[in-house]
């Protein structure tokens, strides 16, 4: 299964499309800061919170999923 990354996935627009990636056969992984989402939108994927101004955790991220 192919894994792709989903930023702001614990958003309205962000948790619907999660649902359809994974109704696609993808597997999505939420990178989030969860200043305006919510993780409860996040509660079937993996949730990785961050921000995408922090490069290093992006890469670290990256390297390991």
């Amino acid at each position: 299964m192919k894994r792709v990354l989903v930023t702001g996935g614990a958003g309205y627009i962000g948790s619907h499309t999660c649902l359809a990636l994974a109704n696609a056969g993808f597997e999505p992984i939420i990178y989030d800061n969860l200043s305006t989402g919510h993780p409860d939108l996040a509660q079937n994927f993996k949730l990785i919170i961050g921000d995408l101004n922090d490069g290093n955790r992006l890469k670290d991220v990256f390297k390991k999923n």
